[in-house]
């Protein structure tokens, strides 16, 4: 197990944001491109957040998203008409969906997701890439999840932005 995740699996629930929170701050502030810190915020958060089965992002590319850095099985390349990342995207808010099957034009990238968190990342004012979470487990995303991923994405913003 890499030094970094050591005794990980001792934390409650709370600390383990926390920790991936401080975590990604932490990678963050040393690294400016993009692609670069998006690819080591999802492996962090794959590793760290317990009961997910996708985490990473899609990235703004003309009228459609395009699959970026992630942890999980394979998944959707490219979004552009409906779905929940699409949403996100398109009204420039978080969604957390309780039970993706009751969403209206759900994108079933893998069929063994069952609740969603998906987060805008918005730079100079528009939004360049969404931050997806998978769970299988419905109801998985409360809204403590949803306070701490958008602290996250908020330092990513505030260094996108410089």
């Amino acid at each position: 197990m890499n030094d970094n995740l050591k005794g990980i699996e001792k934390l409650k629930k709370v600390e383990r944001l926390d920790y991936m929170l401080d975590f990604g701050r932490a990678t963050i502030k040393t690294e400016s491109d993009m692609i670069a810190m998006m690819a080591n915020i999802s492996s962090i958060i794959f590793n760290v957040v317990e009961d997910l089965n996708w985490a990473g992002f899609y990235l703004v590319r003309g009228e459609e998203l395009v699959l970026g850095p992630f942890q999980g099985l394979p998944a959707c390349t490219r979004l552009s008409e409906e779905g929940v990342c699409v949403s996100a995207w398109k009204n420039k808010k978080i969604m957390r969906i309780e039970n993706v099957h009751d969403f209206k034009g759900h994108v079933a990238c893998d069929s063994a997701s069952n609740s969603e968190l998906v987060l805008p990342i918005i730079v100079k004012g528009e939004v360049v890439a969404v931050l997806d979470l998978d769970s299988p487990s419905i109801g998985r995303f409360t809204e403590l999840e949803e306070e701490k991923f958008a602290e996250l994405v908020k330092s990513m913003e505030e260094e996108l932005n410089k």
